[in-house]
């Protein structure tokens, strides 16, 4: 639980791979070709498994699991393949173009209705579609469905977003808790912003950016979640409305006030005390306590607050292992990632749920967090918002436009928040390009 997994430090970087491959996306709609696995008369079948968990602890723990499959299931065998996350997208498309697309496939789950609408995905079994609908936590279970109902895959590597805050430097502004409105939340970011004589931020009140090209969305889309607002429809369109624009207002009233600003990272300066309050992933807690060692006992966290008493948010995204759609052995491709996802140890906990959690991970499937949360929440009760959040977080889009959409968010909250465009000038602009597609 020390550090952040390698996969999601790169999921603060997704847009590289997927502007990289939208030419690709294109051509693999027409070419669906077989994959590397084989098989003989006198020999057992080697399925392929590509995924970009070529860095330690991912790697190993990935490796063992594959390992115990490979020794229980000797006429099955799987084989690992790893690429580095910025050539994820691209090597999916263009080794399924060429024909050379792997059996079994981790990906981001933001892609997943590119990837289904190309013709990459193979659609699951109807009794592991209900498994993952049914005994996955809700957040996660959307994460991996697309609009019309179609699931990707398992759900793997899973997180939320909540209000990371500086415990020492509230308590110098006179505030013993964190804020649970927006009034709040206004009035502590105003009151914790420092700036010396010549303007220079000593403390940023609330940091509304993150590192990658989700640099403001994901933040946006969890204070959207707390007024019950929504960004997509299933289809991909527009659902932007009032209470987006309520959001709108909040951020760039924080702007303008100076409690908040674009040109601090929050990842680089929280750690030092120059952040009272930031919207982040549930991976940071493990930065965090490499980082910030003792002063990490300083560290809150709390939902992300809604206009109102009550109201909370969170944005929720996933990976996802799935088959191919080209794979010469779908059946047993989905027969060992049944496995891969739900076998069960001693402890009642599957393999995978025990693995994730080990790491710092929130169990996506329910029973795995009723078994291992209470222990790890035992260890560090800033994990109770971030697993909490599951419930109630809005799962990321998944539509074929969701990556282009973001993008779009991104650019033009940055003219809210930093070139001061009017709140309806911004929605209205945002909407329009959002459903140009």
């Amino acid at each position: 639980m020390n550090t952040p997994l390698p996969g999601l430090r790169r999921s603060r970087t997704i847009g590289t791979a997927a502007a990289i491959a939208t030419t690709v996306l294109a051509l693999s709609a027409c070419t669906i070709g077989g994959t590397p696995s084989s098989t003989s008369s006198d020999g057992p079948v080697t399925l392929t498994f590509l995924s970009h968990y070529g860095d330690e602890p991912m790697k190993t723990g990935i490796a063992n699991l594959i390992g115990q499959w490979n020794k229980e299931n000797p006429t099955i065998q799987v084989k690992q393949q790893t690429v580095s996350f910025d050539d994820l997208l691209t090597t999916l498309n263009v080794r399924q173009t060429g024909g050379q697309g792997a059996d079994v496939l981790s990906s981001y789950a933001l892609w997943g209705g590119q990837l289904a609408a190309n013709g990459v995905l193979d659609k699951p079994p109807t009794d592991i579609a209900t498994d993952i609908k049914d005994n996955y936590s809700k957040a996660a279970s959307a994460a991996v469905t697309g609009g019309d109902g179609q699931v990707f895959g398992y759900p793997t590597e899973f997180n939320t977003y909540v209000l990371y805050y500086n415990k020492k430097i509230l308590a110098e502004a006179g505030y013993n808790s964190p804020p649970t409105t927006w009034a709040q939340l206004k009035d502590i970011a105003d009151k914790t912003t420092k700036k010396d004589s010549s303007g220079n931020y000593k403390v940023e009140g609330l940091a509304l950016i993150q590192d990658g090209d989700n640099k403001t969305a994901h933040p946006f889309l969890s204070l959207l979640n707390s007024t019950g607002g929504q960004f997509l429809d299933a289809q991909g369109n527009s659902a932007l409305d009032e209470k987006a624009k309520s959001v709108m207002q909040l951020e760039s009233d924080l702007a303008k006030s100076g409690a908040t600003t674009t040109s601090i990272a929050p990842t680089a300066t929280f750690p030092s005390n120059q952040v009272a309050m930031a919207i982040q992933a549930s991976w940071w807690i493990g930065s965090l306590k490499t980082q910030m060692k003792g002063g990490y006992a300083n560290v809150g966290t709390a939902p992300v607050p809604g206009p109102t008493a009550g109201q909370k948010g969170s944005l929720a995204y996933a990976f996802f292992t799935g088959v191919n759609s080209g794979s010469k052995h779908k059946e047993d491709a989905w027969k060992f990632l049944t496995w891969f996802n739900s076998h069960k140890e001693a402890s009642g906990a599957t393999g995978m749920g025990s693995f994730l959690a080990s790491d710092g991970l929130i169990p996506p499937r329910k029973t795995d967090a009723a078994l291992l949360e209470p222990k790890l929440l035992a260890a560090d009760p800033n994990l109770k918002p971030i697993y909490a959040a599951a419930d109630y977080a809005m799962a990321e889009s998944n539509a074929a436009n969701a990556y282009k959409a973001k993008t779009s968010l991104h650019t033009h909250l940055s003219t809210l928040l930093i070139n001061k465009a009017t709140v309806d000038q911004t929605e209205s602009s945002l909407v329009t390009e959002i459903n140009a597609k």
